[in-house]
């Protein structure tokens, strides 16, 4: 049986992406931002629509981000890279053949091979509930949105604020620090990442704009 989730997601930062990354050492943050990814990007598609036959096969998706310059905010843009591949995924046309295997087909063929259709034509995933975050560090009663990550290290604590296009809150994260998240700094935060919601996502549909001409 085939399973169609986007089951692995991995963050990966090679040591050209920053002097703190050595040869042969995964970096400390790796593993947290694959986990952040994982959990976020896991309500973004209806499973249904990612089936092929009830019962018998269904899509499975590996989502590969690398890292080329480690400076603040990883898991924002790791977020928006995930967001970008994902609108661009084309599902196949699939048909299963006389062993009950799961074969790509052309169009012109596609009928011929098929005992049971399955996917007739290609088309591309539906999104739903497409989130976008942004990082803040607080220190006293100051707020930065987007830090580098000079301002990461030298920063009291920071929170990560997801919430999709609709402004709904997605997820809060916020790591351990010796400064507490108040309500009125969070949803400050909140409100910051509702401004910057609107410009990614019309970044991202310009971006995809620009692809399909």
């Amino acid at each position: 049986m085939l399973i169609f989730v986007i089951s692995a997601i991995d963050f990966h930062m090679p040591p050209i992406c920053s002097p703190i990354v050595r040869p042969g050492r995964p970096a400390e943050a790796s593993p947290m931002v694959s986990k952040q990814l994982s959990n976020t990007i896991s309500r973004m598609t209806d499973l249904k629509e990612l089936s092929l036959v009830s019962g018998k096969a269904a899509w499975m998706a590996y989502l590969d981000i690398y890292c080329l310059d480690a400076d603040g905010a990883l898991f924002d843009a790791a977020l928006l890279s995930a967001i970008a591949a994902l609108s661009h995924l084309q599902i196949p046309s699939i048909a299963m053949n006389d062993d009950g295997k799961i074969v790509l087909v052309s169009d012109e063929d596609g009928q011929k091979r098929a005992q049971e259709p399955v996917n007739k034509e290609k088309r591309k995933l539906t999104l739903r509930s497409i989130p976008f975050s942004l990082t803040c560090i607080l220190h006293k009663n100051y707020i930065l949105a987007d830090p580098t990550a000079e301002e990461e290290s030298i920063m009291e604590t920071h929170v990560t604020v997801v919430l999709d296009t609709s402004g709904q809150l997605i997820s809060l994260y916020k790591p351990g620090g010796p400064v507490l998240a108040y309500t009125s700094a969070i949803q400050d935060c909140a409100a910051l990442t509702r401004q910057r919601v609107k410009e990614l996502n019309n970044f991202l549909d310009k971006a995809n704009s620009a692809m399909e001409v």
